[in-house]
């Protein structure tokens, strides 16, 4: 038995148990202008509601009271404040203020984290967030070898050949190159792109950036008609991509989302609030990338290479997508794929262990993510959302400039922004109540699993950092019926339920499960594998998590790469003691 191919999840349960752009004006405030400036007791009881109340009484009373007598939107009275400017609504006011960040007064008492205040509220517009236009319009994107290093900014140590060589492509993968390239070669983790420089060359790259004077002879021989020569050739990608493409990103609205886990589920949820406003949004992620609409591309990785990242998002601007909402892994923020991205709102879900394989530390880990904070340095066009139950809050927060607004999240911190005052779950739907500063609001989602409440909350209070309207947040969250392989159930007419989850972190997991136990299925059996060449200290974690929250447990292969799978198995097995020796059958080689 594996988890379902479909989904490329190393998780799967068994229970038993019986795009076109709008017309900007049905935005209000309008987008267009961003375009400037996831106990084995009972039987599972399907019709049974499992309710969370806050231990705040006025909140558990406030719930009550707005699940009785409203329904989608009921206004809370309070008082913000936001930026430097005087603004009244029906919600509440803001009030001129110095620093742009003050505390709010509201029914659940003052919003403040420590020294630091929490709360930015829900203005200004959007169209005031000052993207500028890009120019990205052209069919067909063209210049030449001068015209782009000049543009870009990128100081050459060393020119050969002709300056004038036309230039109709970027691309560092050799095997993609076409007549008129550019090709620029970068080490990578596993390979050198300096050694396909003559391959380039045969496919028709015109002109090649190295990092390495000593090849210029070679390459001139095989008839390139320019070399560039830079001190690091890492550095030059992103932004003579950037340049080539003409800067996309400024054209479009820019969500990025980092963390651990959420990343995922939380992003199809805002891309989901803008399109149901009538914005074409693009989406990369790790299930796939949208480019405007329905227009759907496989993702080859959770956050693209520069290179076709700036393509994508050029053809984004082209077809008149006005918004981005991307997961900005680790990984990429600190290979430099995000450098020349130009973000207008950083949301933080969690961290806890993974990709230890590349990052080394937990601490280099968390530096990678704040690369995305640090970006947040214009009050007028940035914003942070932060989850403030996680220990690590307080350093995103402190990332970027302190001036720029700031919304918070969480379940478990009553000081939070966006709180859930009440939540039911069910196998089918998750229910949640919530306080955000600009009023209650209930949200039926298709979203399995408490843990799916974060991503929730997380994608209100983007929605609140943005000035959106609560009824458009909702529609939009409520659109989702789910995200493949997260906590996504299977249903070809089988007597049991079937769950299916990307979980890949010990933490995931012991949230994956968590949430099922509470559904109350009489019986828990997990099938999960690990993936090769990752991080193999979570490895028996994730084991020894499965077999304390399961009754049965089933390890199998999961995209094991290059490595052994039977290595990857060992590793497993060792959470709860066993080795693959003691599990083979007596005297047999195979492994079942």
């Amino acid at each position: 038995m594996t988890s379902p191919s479909l989904c490329s999840s190393p998780f799967s349960f068994s229970s038993s148990s019986p795009l076109l752009p709008l017309p900007c004006s049905l935005f209000s405030p309008s987008l267009l202008s961003l375009s400037r400036a996831v106990a084995p007791h009972s039987a599972l009881n399907i019709g049974s509601k499992l309710s969370y109340m806050s231990p705040k009484k006025d909140r558990a009373l406030a719930a009550h009271d707005f699940s009785r007598n409203v329904s989608k939107v009921a206004p809370l009275s309070c008082k913000v404040s936001f930026g430097r400017r005087d603004i009244s609504s029906e919600e509440g006011s803001r009030e001129e203020s110095p620093t742009g960040l003050q505390e709010k007064e509201t029914p659940l008492g003052k919003s403040t984290y420590g020294d630091r205040i929490m709360l930015s509220s829900f203005g200004p517009p959007l169209d005031s967030f000052g993207n500028y236009d890009a120019g990205v319009s052209e069919t067909k994107f063209q210049m030449t070898l001068a015209e782009l290093l000049e543009k870009s900014g990128v100081t050459p140590t060393a020119i050969y050949g002709d300056l004038d060589a036309l230039i109709t492509g970027v691309q560092d993968d050799s095997m993609e190159v076409c007549q008129g390239d550019l090709f620029i070669s970068c080490v990578g983790s596993k390979t050198d792109g300096h050694l396909y420089l003559t391959e380039a060359c045969n496919r028709g790259a015109v002109a090649l950036v190295v990092g390495e004077e000593s090849v210029k002879a070679q390459i001139l021989r095989c008839g390139c008609n320019a070399v560039v020569v830079v001190n690091a050739t890492d550095s030059a990608l992103p932004v003579i991509a950037a340049t080539f493409y003409g800067h996309p990103s400024r054209s479009l609205f820019v969500v990025g989302v980092t963390g651990t886990n959420g990343k995922t589920t939380t992003t199809n949820l805002v891309r989901s609030i803008f399109e149901t406003m009538g914005y074409g949004t693009g989406l990369f992620g790790t299930v796939c990338f949208f480019i405007n609409g329905d227009e759907m591309l496989e993702a080859s990785r959770t956050t693209p290479d520069a290179v076709p990242a700036q393509r994508l998002m050029a053809k984004m601007v082209r077809s008149g997508t006005k918004a981005l909402v991307m997961e900005t892994s680790s990984e990429g923020l600190e290979q430099g794929r995000c450098n020349e991205l130009d973000f207008n709102v950083a949301v933080f879900t969690n961290l806890t262990r993974d990709h230890l394989d590349f990052h080394g530390t937990m601490e280099a880990y968390k530096k990678s993510k704040g690369k995305l904070f640090a970006k947040m340095v214009d009050p007028n066009r940035h914003r942070k959302v932060v989850n403030i139950d996680d220990p690590n809050a307080p350093y995103f927060i402190d990332h970027g400039n302190a001036d720029v607004p700031l919304v918070t999240f969480g379940m478990q911190n009553e000081n939070a922004d966006v709180y859930p005052l009440k939540s039911e779950l069910s196998l089918f739907k998750t229910k949640v109540w919530v306080s955000t500063p600009k009023g209650a609001l209930e949200i039926n989602s298709g979203m399995l699993g408490r843990y799916n409440i974060y991503n929730i909350l997380a994608a209100v209070a983007v929605g609140i950092a943005v000035g959106l309207k609560l009824e458009d947040i909702v529609r939009g969250i409520e659109a989702v019926k789910g995200v493949a392989g997260r906590f996504e159930l299977i249903d070809e007419g089988q007597p049991f339920a079937v769950i299916v989850d990307y979980a890949h972190t010990p933490d995931a997991v012991c949230r994956l499960l968590d949430a099922v136990r509470e559904l109350n299925p009489r019986r828990v059996i997990t099938v999960f594998g690990c993936g090769g060449e990752r991080d193999g200290g979570k490895r028996p974690l994730m084991t020894k998590i499965a077999a304390d929250k399961s009754d049965v447990v089933i390890l199998t292969s999961d995209n094991p790469r290059n490595e052994d799978p039977s290595t990857i198995l060992d590793d497993m097995l060792a959470g709860v003691g066993y080795t693959m020796q003691e599990s083979s059958p007596p005297g047999g080689s195979k492994i079942y």
